[in-house]
C-alpha cells in the first residue's frame, strides 16, 4: 500500500510540473494583447454629437475618407478630435492645406484636414471631442469638407470609428452614412485643455516711413482683460504686403524691430498698411492690429520761361518751357525734360534753358532747378530788360525749403546791383515792375522765381521757375 501511494504521489507532481511548464507565465503577453489590436483608441466620429455626414474616397486616393455633411452646409462645422492626444498644426498649401495632426498612444495617429480654423494652439494636449477645427476648403481640394486619416506608425489603417470598420469605402457621397456620438456625454474627458486667454494687441511705432530709410516698427501685447502684458511672445510685423520683420515681447509686452530699408509704392493716398500680429498659443489666444502709415514722400516742378505778351498786333503767349510738369515720387528720381535751344517771340528772346527734379534720399530732398544762359526782353514802352547766368534753385526737406537766385541784371544797357535777399522789387515805371529772386512759400514748400516781370495790359514773364515741396512729414 505504501508503494502504491508513492506511485500516486510522484504520478501527481510530474502532472502538475508539466501543466506548468505549459501554462503562459504571468505577465507575459498573448497574441491577444499585441499592441495593434488592443491598445487601438476608441476612435469615434470627428464631428458633434448627433450629427449626420456622409462618406466616401475616389480612385488612388489612398486609405483615407473625404466627409460632408448629410444635412446642411460643410462648411464652418466643428471638427472634434476623435480620441485624445497631442495635437499639432500644419499647412500644406498645394495639399491637405490647413491640416491637424494628433499623435495618439502606441503609435496611432490622425489627420483632419483642408480646416478653415485651427481651434487649439500648436502642441496642445486634447481630449477625445475638444473641438481642434472648423471644415473648411484650405489647400487642394474643389470644395469644403473633411479628409480624415487613421495611421499606426506611419502606415494607413482601415478607419474604425463609432465601433465599426468603415471600409469597403463607397466611391459617391450618399451611399453610407455615419451619425456621430462624440461629445455625447457632455464630458469631453479629462484632461480639459486649458482655458485660453483672450489677448489684444496695439500698434505703437512711427506714423510716417520714408523709403529707402530704415522703419523701426513695434506693437504691444497684453492681456485683453486687465491688460497686464505678456512677455516673450512672437510678434510679426508686416509693412505693406512684403515687407516683414519678428520680434519677441518684452517684460512690458512690447515687441520692436526694423525694416532696414523702406520700399513701398506711392499711392493716391500716400498711406502704406501696418499690420501686427500674435499667432497664438498654448496659452494665449491670437491678435493682431492695423494702421495705416504715412508715406513720406517730395513735389517738384522747374521750367524755363513762360510768357504772356499783349502785343497789338500779334499777342504773345509762351507756355512753360522746358517743363518737368508736376513730379510726384517717394523714390529716388530725377525728371530733366531736354533742354530748349533757343526761344524767339519779336520782344522777346531766350539761350539755352533748361530745367530738372531730383528726389534723393537720407533724408528725403527734392531739389528743383532752372537755368536760362540768356534773356532779352524788349516791351513796349518799357526799357530794355537782359539778364545772364540765370539760376534758380528751390530745395525741400521735412525740416527746411530754400531757395537761392543767380543772374546778372542790365536794365536800358546799365547794370544793376541786386541784393541777395528774396523778392528785391525794381519799378520799371509806367506800372511795370521787375521782382527778383521771387519766393513763395506754402506750408509744405517753396516756389523760386528768378525774374519775375509784370506790366501795363497784363505783360506777365516768369523766368527761371522753381517749386520743390516735402509731404507726410510727421
Amino acid at each position: 500500500m505504501r508503494t502504491k501511494r508513492r506511485g500516486t504521489l510522484l504520478t501527481g507532481l510530474l502532472t502538475a510540473l508539466a501543466l506548468a511548464l505549459t501554462a503562459p507565465a504571468t505577465g507575459t503577453a498573448s497574441a491577444a494583447d499585441e499592441p495593434g489590436t488592443l491598445a487601438k483608441p476608441a476612435f469615434l466620429a470627428p464631428f458633434e454629437c448627433d450629427s449626420v455626414w456622409t462618406y466616401s474616397t475616389y480612385p488612388d486616393h489612398g486609405n483615407v475618407l473625404d466627409f460632408v455633411k448629410a444635412e446642411g452646409a460643410s462648411a464652418g462645422a466643428p471638427v472634434l478630435a476623435s480620441a485624445a492626444g497631442t495635437a499639432t498644426r500644419h499647412n500644406q498649401p498645394d495639399g491637405g492645406g490647413q491640416y491637424i495632426r494628433i499623435t495618439h498612444a502606441d503609435g496611432w495617429t490622425t489627420e483632419y484636414m483642408h480646416l478653415a480654423t485651427y481651434e487649439v494652439a500648436d502642441g496642445a494636449q486634447v481630449a477625445q471631442g475638444t473641438v481642434i477645427g472648423t471644415v473648411g476648403s484650405t489647400g487642394n481640394t474643389t470644395g469644403p469638407h473633411l479628409h480624415y486619416e487613421q495611421e499606426l506608425n506611419g502606415v494607413h489603417q482601415d478607419i474604425e470609428l463609432e465601433g465599426d470598420v468603415l471600409s469597403p469605402y463607397p466611391s459617391e457621397y450618399g451611399e453610407k452614412f455615419i451619425t456621430s456620438t462624440n461629445g455625447c456625454d457632455g464630458d469631453p474627458g479629462d484632461p480639459d485643455p486649458p482655458a485660453l486667454k483672450d489677448t489684444a494687441l496695439a500698434y505703437d511705432g512711427p506714423a510716417t516711413v520714408f523709403n529707402g530709410s530704415p522703419a523701426p516698427l513695434s506693437a504691444k501685447l497684453t492681456e485683453k482683460e486687465g491688460g497686464a502684458p505678456v512677455a516673450d511672445r512672437e510678434v510679426t510685423l508686416t509693412l505693406g504686403t512684403d515687407q516683414t520683420c519678428k520680434a519677441k515681447t518684452d517684460a512690458a509686452g512690447k515687441a520692436a524691430c526694423t525694416i532696414a530699408a523702406v520700399a513701398q509704392p506711392l499711392t493716391d493716398s500716400a498711406t502704406v498698411p501696418l499690420k501686427a500680429t500674435f499667432a497664438g498659443d498654448e496659452a494665449y489666444k491670437p491678435s493682431e492690429a492695423t494702421a495705416e502709415l504715412k508715406l513720406q514722400y517730395v513735389t517738384g516742378r522747374a521750367y524755363g520761361l513762360s510768357a504772356t505778351v499783349p502785343v497789338l498786333v500779334l499777342p504773345i503767349v509762351i507756355a512753360p518751357t522746358p517743363d518737368t510738369g508736376e513730379v510726384r515720387t517717394a523714390d529716388a528720381k530725377t525728371v530733366a525734360p531736354a533742354c530748349t535751344q533757343n526761344i524767339s517771340a519779336v520782344v522777346l528772346t531766350a539761350d539755352a534753358l533748361c530745367a530738372n527734379v531730383t528726389r534723393t534720399t537720407g533724408p528725403s530732398t527734392s531739389t528743383a532747378k532752372s537755368t536760362l544762359t540768356k534773356l532779352s526782353l524788349g516791351l513796349p514802352g518799357l526799357p530794355v530788360i537782359e539778364a545772364t547766368g540765370i539760376t534758380a534753385t528751390s530745395t525741400s526737406t521735412c525740416t527746411a525749403s530754400t531757395g537761392t537766385t543767380d543772374l546778372k541784371l542790365t536794365i536800358a544797357g546799365a547794370p544793376v546791383t541786386v541784393p541777395d535777399i528774396p523778392d528785391h522789387a525794381i519799378d520799371l515805371g509806367a506800372g511795370a515792375r521787375i521782382v527778383v529772386n521771387e519766393q513763395t512759400r506754402t506750408a509744405t514748400g517753396l516756389t523760386v522765381n528768378a525774374l519775375h516781370i509784370s506790366g501795363l495790359g497784363g505783360a506777365d514773364v516768369v523766368v527761371a521757375s522753381s517749386t520743390s515741396a516735402a509731404h507726410n512729414c510727421t
